[in-house]
């Protein structure tokens, strides 16, 4: 356990709902409710409503984390990483692999819209948790590698919980970004990411096939190759 392992966590969290091109729509729907949301107290809310979002997807995380870790046990018992470990990175190279082939693949997958409340402040931390479980379905590159680094990186649970969370931030960091920034100047982002949203999953793709080889390959051995490492050795920090 590491500052750079929770690092590691937080920025696949922060990657993961600006790649996925089904989430993308929901930003300026989320930035035109932060535009009208709050009446007379507009020039506060904006930021008050950005963290109660931030604090929705945090707690999506941490039900799910306390799910895995503690209920199911999953990154706990001894010799996880062992069996887990080469599965976890296999299905990371498919998903990888689909991603080169067709970047928009995943996005075709079917979504919901989160639900809004007439309490604004309920309604964004709803937004918020259920944000959270949007992403997941809709980006399974990030959600594989996150998985992945997470059953290698941490070996307790206390540990574990915490990699959740702070995916989870990061997961709702751009979304407070958006309630920090313009209307329009949050519009023009998202325009620009969903425009050039192929060449960036076909990147995400190649990184991730390579995070997946390396892996399999140096330090799992399942592929033919030199000798494996210890699987605590992270990819990189």
């Amino acid at each position: 356990m590491s500052l750079s392992a929770f690092a590691e966590m937080f920025w696949i969290g922060v990657a993961t709902p600006l790649t996925a091109v089904c989430v993308l729509p929901l930003y300026p729907a989320f930035v035109s409710y932060l535009a009208s949301a709050g009446g007379g107290e507009r020039a506060r809310s904006p930021a008050v409503l950005g963290l109660l979002v931030v604090a929705g997807v945090v707690s999506f995380m941490a039900a799910a984390g306390y799910l895995f870790v503690v209920v199911l046990g999953v990154g706990i018992e001894s010799g996880f990483v062992g069996r887990f470990g080469p599965w976890a990175f296999g299905v990371l190279g498919v998903i990888g692999a689909v991603l080169l082939a067709d970047p928009a693949g995943f996005s075709r997958l079917p979504s919901v819209d989160p639900p809004h409340a007439d309490h604004p402040y309920a309604s964004a931390f709803g937004y918020g948790f259920f944000f959270g479980g949007i992403v997941v379905p809709c980006n399974p590159g990030f959600i594989g590698l996150f998985f992945a680094r997470q059953a290698v990186l941490f070996d307790g649970p206390t540990s574990n919980l915490a990699g959740f969370l702070l995916f989870g931030l990061g997961i709702g960091a751009p979304l407070l970004a958006f309630a920090l920034l313009s209307e329009s100047f949050g519009r023009r982002i998202t325009r620009t990411l969903a425009r050039y949203s192929d060449p960036i999953n076909r990147a995400v793709g190649a990184f991730l096939l390579l995070v997946a080889v390396y892996y399999l390959v140096f330090v799992f051995a399942v592929l033919p190759g030199p000798p494996p490492t210890p699987p605590s050795i992270p990819l990189a920090g």
